[in-house]
């Protein structure tokens, strides 16, 4: 399994630039991956991602590496030669457009290059993917680590009063998080007996990651001395504030948890039409909710920040009441669906080779596959990518599961997906987007998974 992002960028780098070649095997370099811009808005004008035509820039990224430039390459940006250039363009598309994420166009603006993908191809390709269900496949963002990156998560010991304060409740649902990404990214997870092996220097590099509170006291382990190959990383959590007072909450755990169920439960009641019910299953449900709320509310900003408990319900529009009523949403989708099939108003779902995605023109179908189905390997990598430093990217999880949300309850609302009647020639349209709806609703779900948020099936 493979990182759709790191491809588009790997292959880029790799036709522009050229190899040093007495060190054939170095890596692109990371400041030639940072030239490359990945778009989020307006994507039929600006393209999926671009980056500079400058030489100059180009060549200041290699002086590390030593690779040189492609000036062959490079030569379709010089538009003053035109027959040159036009060449060099169809060059680079007839290539590009045999890479595992093909290239359909370019366009040159400002000093730029924008890349366009071919999006009905990459459509296909990704939901195959994320609806696989071969147990000899990997999981789609469960990408190939070297089997020498191991890491020892050394748990949280938290006196008895501590779980209740929300400044170490916190730094224990980062610890709980990192984990669960740290295992489906791929990283070999070891016991503290296997990383006091790695200190002796009898094993190979074991990374120990230690998390801890701004609340509490930064302890030093005491024992890092040569040959060891234990190396080390302390990922502290800021504190949890009173918006009122701007200092440090005296507010609960266990009380900040019903305050959001109850918040969680009124804003059900009042924004989204959800009838109140006197069974145990709707309290659960409440406290299900409620608890969400409260991981959210918790991992919205950078682990390092303060954050602030929410007053009176108030908190961002595309918090957990949100996100989880757009789950909701997709479960009521596929669920009516399978009704109108049983009922034989439909005809079964067809194969997924089968359908025409090219039906799926609409801005915002492919911004749901560009932007969540395709970043998603992407989204796990990155919330890692600093983790050596002690810095983790939870909060983009967060961020990602509101943006996702919002940018659905916009196609939701703007797009009929079932049909009322069935009518032959607008079937092949509904079995397309039944196959997106599918595969937002894995991707939403396994998101929602690192937060150890169910899914709701009911609003």
């Amino acid at each position: 399994m493979t990182n759709p992002t790191a491809v588009i960028s790997k292959n880029l780098c790799l036709y522009l630039l050229e190899k040093p070649s007495l060190f054939p095997c170095v890596e692109v370099p990371k400041n030639a991956i940072n030239f490359i811009r990945i778009h989020k808005e307006k994507l039929s004008v600006k393209g999926d991602f671009s980056f500079p035509c400058s030489l100059d820039l180009w060549k200041n990224c290699c002086k590390e590496t030593g690779h040189k430039l492609r000036l062959t390459a490079f030569d379709m940006f010089k538009e003053v030669e035109e027959d040159i250039c036009n060449n060099e363009r169809q060059k680079f598309l007839k290539i590009a457009s045999r890479w595992a994420i093909p290239i359909d166009r370019i366009r040159i603006d400002n000093e730029r290059c924008f890349l366009y993908l071919k999006r009905h191809t990459v459509m296909l390709m990704l939901l195959q993917r994320v609806l696989n269900n071969d147990k000899n496949e990997e999981c789609y963002g469960k990408l190939k680590k070297n089997p020498k990156q191991k890491v020892w998560l050394s748990g949280m010991k938290l006196a008895e009063q501590q779980h209740e304060e929300l400044s170490f409740c916190r730094a224990k649902l980062v610890e709980n998080i990192l984990l669960r990404v740290l295992e489906y990214s791929q990283w070999t997870v070891v016991t503290e007996e296997y990383a006091e092996e790695a200190r002796k220097g009898n094993i190979g590099e074991v990374l120990m990651l230690n998390v801890a509170s701004a609340a509490g006291k930064v302890t030093v382990n005491p024992f890092v001395i040569p040959p060891s190959r234990l190396s080390y990383a302390t990922i502290r959590c800021g504190i949890v504030i009173d918006p009122i007072t701007g200092k440090l909450t005296k507010l609960k755990t266990s009380e900040y948890l019903s305050c959001r169920s109850n918040d969680m439960c009124l804003m059900a009641m009042h924004k989204y039409g959800v009838r109140i019910k006197d069974d145990k299953s709707f309290s659960a449900l409440m406290s299900r909710l409620g608890a969400a709320a409260v991981t959210v509310d918790l991992m919205e900003v950078r682990h390092s920040s303060p954050v602030q408990i929410i007053r009176s319900g108030k908190g961002s529009t595309r918090g957990a009441a949100f996100i989880l009523y757009n789950s909701a949403r997709l479960e009521s989708l596929l669920r009516k669906f399978e009704e109108k099939v049983e009922n034989g108003e439909y005809g079964k779902l067809p194969p997924i080779e089968s359908i025409d995605f090219a039906l799926l023109d609409e801005d915002e179908e492919w911004q749901l596959v560009f932007n969540y189905i395709f970043a998603f390997p992407n989204l796990i990598e990155s919330c890692l990518d600093q983790i050596r430093n002690g810095v983790c990217a939870i909060h983009t999880i967060v961020r990602f599961l509101g943006d996702f949300a919002s940018l659905f309850s916009v196609y939701y609302r703007r797009i009929r997906i079932l049909i009322h009647e069935k009518r032959d020639h607008l079937m092949p349209c509904v079995y397309a987007r039944i196959y997106l709806v599918k595969a937002i609703r894995e991707i939403l779900n396994r998101t929602l998974s690192f937060l150890d948020i169910e899914p709701v099936q009911f609003m």
